[in-house]
């Protein structure tokens, strides 16, 4: 299945939600990760943790060909300060109930 999907994401298939939470936690933790006593861990696991969170509460909204990658800025534009919300929720949950060992 590997290779199957890499041909259709090489074809240009994409999920602009996925996009989004991921820029945005990206941009997330360049912002806390240098702070002196950073509030939320950020490591691999609990990035995947929030990523996850957050997805599973939004519509995916997939693409398929290089016309339809306009609608992204708008989907981006309408769901931007949601998803930067749902972050920082999804963050207090991993740090009440974290993966990884303590």
């Amino acid at each position: 299945m590997g290779e199957f999907k890499d041909v259709l994401y090489n074809a240009g298939l994409e999920n602009s939600a996925e996009n989004l939470v991921l820029q945005e936690l990206s941009d997330f933790v360049e912002k806390v990760k240098n702070e002196p006593n950073p509030q939320f861990c950020v490591c691999s696991i609990c990035l995947a943790d929030v990523a996850a969170i957050v997805l599973n509460e939004l519509k995916p909204s997939y693409s398929s060909n290089f016309i339809d990658k306009d609608k992204r800025l708008k989907y981006y534009s309408k769901y931007r300060p949601q998803v930067q919300s749902k972050i920082i929720e999804a963050f207090g949950i991993v740090k009440k109930n974290p993966h990884h060992g303590k």
